[in-house]
């Protein structure tokens, strides 16, 4: 077979049938290029998945999913020839929408703090800018090559400091959207691990522990009129270690 990334996406889906499948393998088993692509490919997803939010329907939905399905069926039914199997599809996709709309515009009984959404938000920044191409607009590890460049693109000078000797080198900074605003992400490493500062004037959303989701821990702290989100898969311990270097 030819090398072809909708092959290997439907394969990554599971949209195959076994003899598709046993092609593909047998293809990726010979082809560096492919397998390759399929392991770039693979790591997306998970990674993806690690941050999507997946819910399960609560039972009062499948039963008013059930009876609104029921329904559209009773007042649709022909009494010859059947319907077209499309046209059932439609509307099954129809009463689905319909029905999970009105459920999730009911307000929560537990809102998320704001310092909370913003972690979230913050984690799948950091998660985005290691699967995709964008970890670096200004690739350097001098302090005062990274700091000007952000001359003119944000409302403040982000305060950028190299820890190299400490064991957390500056590598570059890039600007980054958060919460709608523009905002400097300067990059750091641990060993073989990205640390991505996430810094603005300080806001009022701020919490006093470390937020850790799906292997990644998010440190908040002020300094001065700035504050500062930290994020990493490196520990906990090593994350304030970095703060308290920042924080000097």
């Amino acid at each position: 077979m030819n090398c072809s990334l909708d092959l290997i996406e439907a394969y990554l889906d599971a949209e195959l049938d076994p003899g598709d499948i046993a092609a593909i393998e047998d293809h990726l088993s010979g082809c560096r290029s492919c397998s390759e692509t399929f392991t770039r490919f693979r790591a997306q997803k998970a990674n993806i998945r690690s941050i999507a939010p997946y819910y399960t329907a609560p039972p009062q939905l499948q039963q008013a999913v059930r009876k609104a399905l029921r329904q559209a069926a009773a007042d649709n039914a022909q009494p010859a020839g059947g319907s077209s199997p499309w046209r059932w599809l439609a509307i099954a996709a129809t009463v689905l929408l319909a029905v999970s709309v009105s459920w999730n515009i009911r307000p929560s009984s537990r809102p998320t703090p704001e310092a909370d959404t913003l972690a979230v938000n913050i984690v799948s920044d950091h998660i985005r800018s290691l699967i995709g191409t964008h970890l670096l607009d200004v690739p350097s590890s001098d302090q005062h090559t990274v700091k000007p460049w952000f001359n003119g693109k944000l409302d403040f000078s982000p305060e950028v400091k190299d820890f190299a000797s400490q064991g957390f080198p500056l590598i570059g900074g890039r600007l980054e959207y958060l919460m709608d605003r523009p905002v400097a992400a300067l990059v750091y490493k641990r060993r073989q691990h990205i640390i991505n500062v996430f810094t603005w004037p300080a806001s009022t959303a701020k919490t006093d522990r470390p937020f850790a989701r799906n292997g990644y821990v998010a440190l908040h702290w002020n300094h001065g009129s700035t504050t500062f989100w930290a994020v990493s898969d490196i520990s906990s311990i090593e994350l304030a270690q970095f703060e308290s270097l920042y924080e000097k």
